[in-house]
C-alpha cells in the first residue's frame, strides 16, 4: 500500500513539474521605517498622512494605533521582515519588487548628480536616509529563500556606473527573479524625457547606457536582463522602451476612480484594457494587477514628492482581488506570445498611503487578503 502511495505521489508531483504557470511579484514601496528613533524626510510625511483615524485601517499589522490622530510604527525590524516573508509566502507570492531610491544625508545631501536630479525633477524631496532598509532585512532573514526579489529601478539613477555594479551585484545574490530560462528580471519607472537627457543626452544615448549595463551583466556571468519599462500609458511607454531596447512594457499603478469612490469592478476593466491595448501594438507585456487606489491619505495631509487628489477605487473584496489575479494569470496563459515572460505584477504590498487595498495584513481587515490568495495560487495555465 505505502509503495502504491509513492507511486501516485510522484507521478502527481511529475505532472505538476511539466504544467506552467505564471510568476506571480508584487510591488514594494518602503519607507515606514524610523532612523535613530525619528522618523525621516519621507517616512515623515507618511506618518503624519495616515495618522487620522479615517485611515487607520490601511496601515500595516506592526503599527499601532495611539490615538484617533496618532499612530506608531517603524517596520526597520527583523521579526517584522520575517513576518512579512511568511505572510507573502502563503499568499502565493513568488517575488517581490523593491523600489530602489538613492541614499540621502541629512537635510537631502547627495553627492550623485544622478540622484540630485531624481529628488529635484521627478520626486521632489524625496530624499530618504536609510531606502534599503527592507532588502537588508530581507537579505538577512532566515525566511529568504520562501520569497524571491528583483527590483524597479528608478529615473537616471541606475545609469551611474556605481549604480550599474551594485545592481549587477545584487543580481547575482541568490533568489533573484529570472524568466525565460535565468535571464534577471528588472524593471524601470520614472524615466522621462529628462531623466532621458540626464541618463544619456538623448533616448539613443541612454539606450547606449543600458546596453552597456546588458553588457557588464553578461561579463559577471549573468544572462542578458529582460528589462521592462513602466508608465501609465501603453503607447507612450512602448514608444520609450523601444527607443531603449527594452524588453517588454508594464505599468506602475493605474490611478482614477472620483472624489466619491468607483466600483473596483471598474479599475479591474482598466487592467484588462491596458493589457489589451498593449498586446494590440503588438508590444510584449508584464500585465499589471492592481489592487487599489486611494491616495486620499496624501491628498489630506501634502506630501512634496508627489501631487495626488481625493479620486479612488472603492476598496475591494478578498472574492475582487481573487478574481483580479486571476484574470491576470488567465490573460498571461492565452496570450503567451505578449506575455513571453509569463510574470505578472501586482500594484502592491505595502504602499499603503496610495492604494485602497495593499496586500500586507493591516489594522482593518487582518489577514483576508492573504488568506484569499492562499486560495487562488499558485494557479497553472490549463
Amino acid at each position: 500500500m505505502m509503495r502504491r502511495f509513492l507511486i501516485v505521489s510522484t507521478l502527481i508531483c511529475a505532472l505538476y513539474a511539466l504544467k506552467e504557470r505564471p510568476s506571480i511579484g508584487i510591488i514594494r514601496w518602503d519607507a515606514w521605517n524610523q532612523v535613530d528613533g525619528q522618523y525621516d524626510e519621507i517616512s515623515f510625511f507618511e506618518h503624519r498622512a495616515m495618522s487620522p483615524l479615517a485611515h487607520h485601517y490601511k496601515l500595516p499589522f506592526y503599527a499601532t494605533e495611539l490615538s484617533p490622530t496618532n499612530v506608531s510604527y517603524n517596520a526597520d525590524s527583523q521579526s517584522i521582515m520575517d513576518s512579512e516573508i511568511l505572510f507573502g509566502r502563503q499568499a502565493g507570492i513568488d517575488y517581490w519588487a523593491f523600489d530602489t531610491y538613492c541614499k540621502f544625508g541629512p537635510n537631502c545631501t547627495t553627492n550623485s548628480d544622478k540622484c540630485k536630479y531624481y529628488y529635484e525633477t521627478t520626486s521632489n524631496r524625496y530624499c530618504p536616509r536609510n531606502p534599503e532598509y527592507s532588502l537588508d532585512l530581507y537579505f538577512n532573514s532566515k525566511y529568504q529563500h520562501l520569497i524571491n526579489f528583483t527590483l524597479i529601478l528608478l529615473g537616471s539613477v541606475p545609469c551611474d556606473e556605481n549604480a550599474m555594479l551594485h545592481n549587477i551585484a545584487l543580481m547575482k545574490r541568490p533568489g533573484f527573479q529570472t524568466v525565460l530560462g535565468g535571464r534577471p528580471l528588472l524593471y524601470l519607472f520614472q524615466f522621462s524625457n529628462g531623466e532621458a537627457v540626464n541618463c544619456g543626452g538623448s533616448w539613443e544615448g541612454s539606450r547606449s547606457i543600458f546596453d552597456k549595463f546588458r553588457n557588464m551583466a553578461k561579463q559577471e556571468g549573468l544572462q542578458n536582463p529582460y528589462m521592462v519599462l513602466m508608465d501609465f500609458d501603453p503607447a507612450t511607454v512602448k514608444r520609450n522602451a523601444e527607443a531603449l531596447g527594452f524588453d517588454a512594457i508594464s505599468t506602475y499603478a493605474l490611478p482614477g476612480g472620483t472624489p466619491q469612490g468607483v466600483d473596483f469592478v471598474e479599475q479591474v476593466r482598466r487592467a484588462s484594457n491596458w493589457w489589451d491595448t498593449a498586446e494590440k501594438m503588438n508590444a510584449k507585456v508584464v500585465p499589471l494587477a492592481p489592487t487599489g487606489w486611494d491616495p486620499r491619505p496624501r491628498f489630506e495631509s501634502k506630501v512634496p514628492y508627489v501631487e495626488e487628489g481625493p479620486e479612488h477605487y472603492k476598496q475591494a473584496t478578498v472574492e475582487e482581488i481573487q478574481g483580479l489575479v486571476k484574470s491576470a494569470i488567465q490573460w498571461s496563459c492565452a496570450h503567451k506570445a505578449a506575455a513571453e515572460a509569463q510574470t505578472v505584477i501586482i500594484y502592491a504590498w505595502n504602499e499603503v498611503s496610495e492604494n485602497g487595498g495593499c496586500l500586507i495584513p493591516n489594522i482593518g481587515n487582518g489577514t483576508a487578503y492573504v488568506d484569499g490568495l492562499s486560495k487562488v495560487l499558485p494557479m497553472y495555465c490549463p
